[in-house]
């Protein structure tokens, strides 16, 4: 089976690109790789679960940091934690097809980029620039409350947002100095904008392009 998406170039010029299964599994297959190698797992653990129908990969990954968490819908009290954990699934026709993330209904992290369903906000998927690779980090940095990632322009949980900006304000976020969360190979180099999140995945292999 073949998955097709339109990608805009950095010349503004517009290609149909496709995956086949195989190339996708491939793709999938380095990233997972990439993200096992970058973080210290006495800090991030992860750990695979069994896939659902319909499901390529199925991940919890847990942050074993100070963070903050909400019991239900209703709940705007954000409660501290020294453990958060989010699952992801992946589906076949990544990288070019979108992944979902989320946190237990009861048990979900206290952000401003979380809705109050569980469901984790991964920003807007663009092919060939999102991955897992880069939603990991972004989730693992929401987890730690890094303000760095976190959109107040587009916010799932309003509610939050004068309660995070406090935390960033009196420097109490982010909840863990950066360093520590990755394998001594891996930490980043600061950035001039110094913002957290990579976008070092490996290329799709045997991408097919076309004039759209």
């Amino acid at each position: 089976m073949s998955y097709s998406a339109n990608y805009v170039d950095e010349h503004g010029k517009s290609h149909i690109i496709s995956v086949s299964d195989s190339e996708s599994r491939e793709a999938l297959k380095n990233d997972y790789n990439t993200i096992i190698k970058k973080y210290n797992p006495e800090i991030v653990t992860i750990e695979r679960l069994k896939a659902n129908p319909g499901e390529e990969l199925h991940m919890k990954i847990t942050v074993n940091a100070p963070s903050h968490y909400l019991v239900s819908q209703d709940d705007t009290k954000p409660k501290p934690c020294n453990s958060t954990s989010f699952e992801i699934i992946v589906y076949l026709g990544y990288p070019l097809k979108s992944i979902s993330a989320f946190y237990p209904k009861d048990r979900y992290l206290a952000s401003p980029n979380v809705f109050r369903s569980g469901v984790a906000c991964i920003d807007h998927w663009i092919p060939l620039v999102s991955s897992l690779v880069t939603v990991v980090e972004k989730l693992i940095m929401d987890v730690i409350h890094n303000s760095n990632v976190t959109r107040y322009d587009s916010m799932a949980n309003p509610t939050l947002e004068k309660w995070h900006k406090e935390g960033v304000a009196e420097k109490r976020f982010p909840t863990m100095n950066l360093s520590k969360i990755y394998t001594p190979a891996m930490v980043p180099l600061p950035s001039r904008s110094e913002r957290i999140i990579s976008s070092d995945a490996p290329p799709l292999p045997r991408r097919n392009r076309t004039n759209a």
